[in-house]
Formats: C-alpha cells, structure tokens, sequence
C-alpha cells in the first residue's frame, strides 16, 4: 500500500473520455465506406412502403409488380399514380356503405378511403404499365427503365 493519496479529478477523467471518444469517432469514420454512400444504399436497398392497406411488391428480371388487397373496393374506386420514375401512389375513394334497418351491435366490415405511397427500388417508366383490379386485388405491372447502351458507331 501507498502512503501517497490517490488524486481523481473530473477535468482529468473528462480530458481522458473526451480524446478516447474522439479517437473511436474518427476510427470509426476512417473504416466506413462514405457516408452519402451508405445511406443511397441503405435507401434503394429497402423499399419504403407506407400507407394503409396490404401490399406486396415482388421484382422479376423486367418490371416491378405491385400486389394490393383492397377489399370492399370497386375499380372505379382506386387511381394509381406514378409520381416519378420511382414513386407509386394508390388511392383509394371513401366506399359507402348502405345501412341496414337494424341496430348495430357488432361493427367490424368498414370500408374508407386509403392511400399508400411505395418507394420502388428500381426506376420504372408508366409506358407499358398494366394495372388489373379483380376480386378486390389490384396487381400493377410496372416495366423498368432499361439503361441506355449508346448507339454503336462502326470501326473502319
């Protein structure tokens, strides 16, 4: 054992956490790849999907197709808007519902005006888009955009 006093100061410890911290921060940002890059991945990698009723949206080798359960619904009651080449907005119209003579005692069957907006993670184009409503589903085909390989130019 010591006879020396042991000496703690908060500036000191706070000095210490502050180099460590800042030793780890920058560690941390030498080994990532850049940031910009990671979120454009994080965000294209993920689609995002928000709204109010049940969507699948699966992807094959040419398009982008976009499954909705929309029950209750007639097609005259549901638009589909492409905003931008990556960007699906299906709305859905308020579908009234006639009333019975009776009282209510139980009330589940409601049917009201929906919208989801879907972030595609591929570019599509409306040209060649289906839209087929059946039975209460919606089923969107959309077609990707094709990169554009140049024109050839001939070598003499």
């Amino acid at each position: 054992m010591s006879d020396i006093p042991y000496s703690f100061s908060f500036e000191t410890l706070g000095n210490s956490l502050d180099s460590f911290l800042s030793d780890v921060s920058s560690r941390a940002v030498s080994a990532m790849p850049r940031p910009e890059y990671v979120k454009t991945t994080v965000r294209n990698a993920v689609p995002r999907i928000s709204g109010n009723f049940n969507v699948d949206l699966t992807e094959t080798d040419d398009a982008l197709i976009i499954t909705c359960d929309l029950p209750g619904f007639t097609k005259e009651d549901v638009s589909v808007k492409l905003i931008d080449g990556r960007t699906v907005v299906i709305h859905t119209a308020v579908c009234t519902e006639s009333l019975s003579a009776g009282v209510y005692h139980l009330r589940e069957r409601r049917s009201a005006s929906g919208k989801r907006i879907i972030r595609l993670p591929e570019e599509v184009t409306a040209e060649g888009a289906k839209a087929v409503f059946r039975h209460g589903v919606l089923e969107l085909v959309l077609l990707k955009v094709q990169p554009d390989e140049g024109e050839s130019i001939p070598v003499e």
